[in-house]
């Protein structure tokens, strides 16, 4: 008897019997979801440009799902941000077929990544359509935190005693196979978003918001055990900005507290290794990682195709082709090497009509925290965005945005009902009188 056939039949059950349970109650597939992105290295390589992994697997799924069970319509303030970001991804498919037509295809990392963030920002929105399905989310993601948390202190720990006094070592021992430390930071912003929307979503108590004070301040200080110094300063001012907006003073001043405690305990363990981490000089570029000279090449490329860029994919080839040590880390010069500045006015198009679906939800009292959130959430990849690829088709802030965008949807359809049930009662008693005979 073959018994690998027998397995792979056995599993090819399983598998099937867990789509069945997924199709009918989503929200399962949801939990298992947010907690396989706490797994990074639970990958299967596919080529050199694609590792893919169970949450892949389930976007797919789900946006199969979403096509054969038709969602709910979405309501005008995700069509105004969906708009926009389908009109950008046309861009980019337009401008890479260009390039296949000219002989100079884009690169396939990249071409793949923008895809897969299509297919999250088409399927998540239409999934999650209440807030069950949001709590199911949230537990799978702060599981993927815990995960992830232990993973980095696992590779911290079997690392060298003594990194020599060089962050960037420390960075890269933390890191995984499939992620580099940039990614572990964009990974802290879409938990600490998590963490803030299970505040928001569950049950309501002082033990409750007490926990859920917790799990957003640990993974917003993951950037800083690492080093990982432009996530750290960009989630720290999005949380602080979301409390500010939510009127927490205190928690506000609490965070900052413990992430200056931490650092001057880790200064206190090796004055060396956070003196280089620390040292910024903006007028000579000390402590960029060599940002500015690639900023430099970068906006040479800009000037020589400012209006239709390069073509989509082509930055690296560019930059590379002219001498430049790496990419621009930096999303909107990227967009405007590839997409020109037409591109780059369709980003802050998504961006504008994202931040002013923010501000209508914190305008409403019932909506208000919901509204900071997102507020806080597009600030900190915005400016994360100015020294990496943050905005541009990366996968764990492509997540964040698109459970934003489904957060709106659930807010804007709750609003519509209570207005209903608001409306003065002057209005139907203003019928006509019919005298009886």
């Amino acid at each position: 008897m073959d018994l690998t056939f027998t397995f792979a039949f056995e599993v090819g059950i399983a598998i099937v019997l867990v789509l069945v349970v997924f199709w009918g109650k989503p929200e399962y597939g949801l939990f298992v979801y947010g907690a396989a992105l706490g797994f990074p290295d639970i990958a299967i390589p596919l080529g050199t440009a694609i590792n893919l992994r169970l949450d892949d697997a389930l976007i797919v799924f789900f946006l199969l799902r979403s096509v054969l069970w038709s969602p709910a319509s979405l309501t005008p303030g995700q069509r105004s941000i969906f708009k926009w970001q389908m009109v950008l991804a046309a861009a980019c498919f337009f401008s890479a077929l260009v390039g296949f037509a000219n002989g100079t295809p884009p690169a396939e990392y990249e071409t793949i990544k923008m895809i897969g963030c299509v297919a999250i920002l088409i399927a998540l929105p239409r999934i999650l359509q209440s807030k069950r399905r949001l709590r199911f989310l949230v537990a799978g993601l702060m599981c993927a935190g815990i995960a992830l948390i232990i993973q980095i202190g696992q590779r911290l720990g079997s690392g060298p005693a003594n990194f020599l006094g060089s962050f960037q070592e420390l960075k890269n021992a933390a890191a995984f196979s499939t992620w580099n430390p940039n990614t572990i930071g964009q990974a802290s912003m879409l938990l600490a978003f998590g963490a803030g929307l299970g505040w928001i979503v569950f049950r309501k108590s002082r033990i409750y918001s007490g926990i859920w004070l917790c799990f957003p301040t640990t993974f917003s200080l993951i950037p800083t055990l690492v080093f990982s110094r432009g996530a750290g300063f960009s989630i720290a001012v999005g949380y602080v900005l979301f409390l500010f907006l939510t009127r927490h003073w205190k928690f506000a001043l609490l965070f900052l507290l413990i992430g200056l405690s931490i650092l001057a305990y880790l200064r206190k363990v090796d004055t060396e290794l956070v003196d280089s981490a620390t040292r910024i000089n903006i007028t000579t570029g000390e402590g960029f990682s060599h940002r500015f000279d690639r900023w430099d090449m970068a906006l040479e490329a800009i000037r020589s195709d400012p209006f239709l860029g390069h073509g989509f994919g082509q930055e690296w080839i560019y930059l590379s082709g002219v001498g430049s040590e790496g990419r621009a880390h930096n999303a909107y010069m990227t967009v405007c090497i590839e997409l020109g500045l037409g591109g780059l006015a369709l980003l802050l198009f998504a961006i504008y009509r994202f931040v002013s679906s923010g501000m209508s939800l914190c305008r409403n009292s019932e909506f208000h925290k919901c509204g900071a959130l997102l507020i806080a959430v597009i600030a900190t990849v915005c400016i994360d965005s100015l020294a990496s690829s943050t905005l541009y088709w990366e996968k764990l802030p492509t997540i964040a945005l698109s459970i934003g965008i489904a957060l709106i949807g659930i807010c804007e359809r709750n609003r519509v009902p209570a207005v209903a049930q608001n409306t003065p009662a002057a209005e139907y008693e203003a019928l006509p009188q019919h005298s009886s005979i």
